[in-house]
């Protein structure tokens, strides 16, 4: 790992996010578990390369399409998915940061020790989180798309109109281009890859975290560990980590221009149903068809 030396016998860990999936929730929840643990002074507060002692975890937590699917996935799926874009490079930046040259210690086709943590969300929420997110996002472009297909002029820079306009034009194409990579590494190395549903995570996060920590191979097996474990709980929920950005005077990603907004909101399963109707609906399930998956394996409401 480029920034850190992870000691021997230590964890190494990708915890990989779709964007608007408890990215920041889950960074935090094993940020103040180490924290608490170690008795450390300093908090973390950007996602990057850490290595918590106290956990014996040397982890990267970012958004990043699966270490490992572009060597493997070939034939027909893979020209299809090459020819899906990612409108927003926020999808898949830490690709390049930190996974591009480190395959051998990322790669579960090279690294059979490495561990996986995939947190996503329904593709229908998301898109409609996602879309909200960029209203009020510092860069300009984040609000609009290079028009591809000539429907709009070919080439032309179009704002993304409403929730709508972004699922049909960016957001399922996006999603895919990210979520079809783990969904092919799982089941090229399963062992190596936990998916984690966002959904299971917000109705259950004491369950969900006690799964993670022990894929991690983190053993709450003390009464601290177990005490720190609650005060983590706690400090990474989403009434914390509202307080938490007053605290440092800036939405926890700092990519929000209004000094009033926060990263976290409402997070609700089946928001999607106030802003798409049943073709919407239809459109997303026949995005996810031409890459042989479905809305059935997500949970919507």
């Amino acid at each position: 790992m480029a920034r850190h030396e992870v000691p021997e016998g230590y964890t190494i860990a990708l915890i990989a996010t779709m964007p608007r999936s408890g990215t920041w929730m889950s960074f935090y929840f094993l940020e103040f578990l180490d924290l608490y643990l170690s008795k450390r002074d300093r908090l973390n507060t950007r996602l990057d390369l850490e290595v918590y002692h106290a956990l014996r975890l040397g982890k990267v937590h970012i958004h990043t399409i699966c270490p490992g699917f572009l060597e493997h996935c070939r034939g027909g799926a893979r020209a299809g998915w090459d020819a899906l874009r990612f409108y927003n490079p926020g999808y898949d930046y830490g690709y390049g940061r930190f996974i591009a040259g480190n395959e051998a210690v990322f790669s579960p086709l090279e690294n059979p020790l490495i561990r996986i943590v995939y947190i996503y969300r329904n593709p229908l929420d998301q898109c409609v989180s996602f879309f909200r997110h960029t209203r009020k996002h510092r860069q300009d472009s984040t609000r609009t798309y290079i028009d591809k297909d000539g429907i709009d002029g070919d080439g032309a820079e179009i704002e993304i109109a409403d929730e709508r306009a972004y699922l049909r034009r960016v957001g399922m194409e996006a999603y895919i281009k990210q979520y079809f990579t783990f969904h092919v590494m799982k089941q090229r190395c399963a062992d190596n890859l936990m998916m984690l549903p966002y959904e299971r995570l917000v109705r259950d996060r004491d369950g969900s975290f006690r799964a993670m920590l022990a894929y991690l191979g983190v053993a709450l097996d003390s009464d601290e560990k177990e005490a720190c474990f609650k005060k983590a709980l706690n400090s990474s929920s989403a009434s914390s980590l509202r307080n938490l950005e007053k605290s440092l005077g800036t939405t926890l990603g700092r990519d929000q221009a209004d000094a009033g907004e926060s990263h976290i909101r409402g997070g609700e399963i089946g928001k999607w149903s106030q802003y798409y109707d049943a073709a919407d609906v239809a459109f997303a399930e026949a995005a996810l068809a031409e890459f042989d998956l479905s809305l059935d394996a997500f949970e919507i409401e």
